[in-house]
């Protein structure tokens, strides 16, 4: 079993940061890893591994990556009372990618599918339906 360590993910930003993901918590076979750089619990993005074995009514293996990140509202330094309000969270990014790998897939078989998600992910027509929303066109 691989050891859960921190994970580091590079943002977007035009100058781009190294966020680094700390082992957060395990439920079952649900790994969680907190980026805390905003020191707010509520901001914190999340990414989760999570993996379910074959099983009487499932005969493949299913391994879920998610990924959270909560966008904060603006919130107003003073109020009438002189209180800030409590930060909240306005939306929520999330990225989720399932693989489903049956019981009988080969190595060779479950490096393929891997490999070719992370292609499928670094694809400009990929970069072009996330970011500017364009549809592919047939």
């Amino acid at each position: 079993m691989a050891q859960q360590l921190a994970i580091t993910l590079t943002d977007a930003a035009s100058t781009p940061v190294n966020r680094v993901f700390a082992p957060a918590k395990r439920d079952a076979d649900v790994y969680r890893w907190d980026y805390r750089g905003t020191g707010i619990i509520a901001a914190y993005d999340q990414l989760t591994i999570s993996t379910r074995l074959p099983s009487k009514s499932s005969k493949a293996t299913k391994v879920t990556m998610r990924l959270a990140c909560p966008t904060m509202e603006q919130t107003s330094a003073s109020t009438a009372t002189g209180i800030q309000p409590a930060p909240t969270v306005a939306y929520t990014s999330i990225g989720e990618i399932t693989l489903v790998l049956p019981e009988r897939s080969n190595l060779q078989d479950r490096k393929n599918i891997l490999a070719m998600m992370r292609d499928l992910i670094s694809e400009a027509l990929t970069t072009a339906v996330v970011e500017t929303y364009d549809a592919p066109i047939f």
